[in-house]
């Protein structure tokens, strides 16, 4: 079995834990012809040259011609974390409580405790026994609605 990775966060994970940048919606079959076209022409009328900076090859442009991407995560996605006994939940409903995630997690054997983030709505950490017992119910519950919020269950960073 492969287990596959997005490589960039979705919005509604951006958007709980808030580094959401709005981008420009993608145009698909419109504009398809037209970059084929001018990747094309480009390769054939601008060689040696960098779309951003009209320079000579090798130069660095200037500063102000740089696009500024400060805070901004980067886009590499970072790895997951190791199996271990604590689960780290996202995408939580704003109105979700303590006692509605003990509900759930307490189903799977070795629960110890469901703990809320207050700064953060959304997420919440619950800790197992042990990391066999977080991987059941990690599995269990995976994708879990609790409104119209599918959950998104991880191993929490130690």
């Amino acid at each position: 079995m492969r287990i596959q990775y997005a490589k960039t966060k979705s919005d509604i994970v951006a958007k709980a834990d808030g580094t959401f940048v709005p981008r420009e919606k993608r145009r698909r079959h419109e504009e398809k012809g037209k970059k084929k076209k001018d990747q094309h022409d480009a390769n054939q009328v601008g060689v040696g040259l960098t779309p951003a900076y009209g320079g000579t090859y090798g130069t660095t442009p200037p500063l102000s011609q740089i696009p500024y991407l400060g805070g901004v995560k980067s886009m590499v996605p970072e790895a997951p974390a190791p199996p271990n006994n604590i689960l780290f939940i996202q995408n939580l409903p704003n109105e979700t409580t303590t006692m509605m995630l003990q509900m759930l997690f307490q189903q799977y054997p070795g629960f110890k405790e469901v703990r809320m983030v207050e700064t953060k709505p959304g997420i919440a950490f619950v800790e197992y026994g042990d990391e066999m017992q977080s991987t059941v119910a990690m599995h269990g519950l995976q994708g879990f609605k609790l409104q119209q919020n599918s959950m998104l269950i991880t191993y929490a960073k130690k």
